[in-house]
């Protein structure tokens, strides 16, 4: 995971558990969470949503769902408090569609956070690594195999940013410094060390003892 990096959303979601004392896989629960922000859940045999009235909120979790469910609905939901305004149900549809992609997003990040996660010492096989993240967090296999595509994608982002910045320092090198400044070639050379200390770390960690 040395290439991952938080979103802001990612972060905001980080934040906000921090500041309530959410710190471990067992603190997240729709009892521990909604009591920490003041949200009444109420289980009905209707579809999940959460209401608003004079800053008072109100949460309904469909409680012919599986507790694993409950939970994901419940951080979706979530995400409307926290995020959004505007009635849903007359809102334009580009609008709602942002907000129920967010709120897509925000439920992967809540569902399974990466300051929790980064604990864990994963498995080397993909199915055992989703088989650990549904146990350990008490998701669906679903969530749990997007939630690892997610992890995925934004590591190979980072070892391209990389590799990209690697190559624009070789290029830049290769042109004519006399006419850089002092400051130029000083941010050059720290960038340089930076790099080669990466290279050094991760050669170090592949090693074989």
């Amino acid at each position: 995971m040395h290439y991952y990096r938080l979103t802001p959303l990612e972060q905001s979601v980080e934040d906000t558990y921090l500041r309530l004392g959410v710190t471990e896989p067992e603190h997240l629960t729709i009892t521990n969470v909604a009591s920490k922000l003041n949200i009444w859940v109420h289980e009905l045999d209707m579809p999940s949503l959460v209401v608003e009235s004079r800053g008072m909120y109100s949460m309904n979790i469909d409680r012919r769902l599986t507790p694993e469910r409950q939970w994901e609905d419940f951080l979706h939901e979530l995400c409307h408090v926290l995020r959004h305004a505007g009635n849903q149900t007359t809102m334009p549809e580009p609008m709602l569609r942002m907000q129920e992609t967010d709120a897509d997003r925000f439920q992967l990040y809540a569902a399974i956070p990466y300051f929790m996660l980064r604990r864990l010492e994963l498995p080397e096989r993909r199915s055992e690594i989703v088989e650990l993240l549904r146990s350990e967090f008490r998701v669906t296999p679903e969530l749990a195999q997007r939630r690892l595509e997610q992890m995925h994608r934004r590591v190979l982002q980072g070892v391209l940013d990389e590799e990209s910045m690697r190559q624009s320092l070789t290029a830049a090198s290769t042109r004519s410094s006399a006419n850089w400044s002092d400051e130029t070639k000083r941010l050059m050379y720290k960038l340089y060390l930076q790099l080669e200390r990466r290279k050094y770390q991760r050669g170090n960690r592949k090693r074989p003892m």
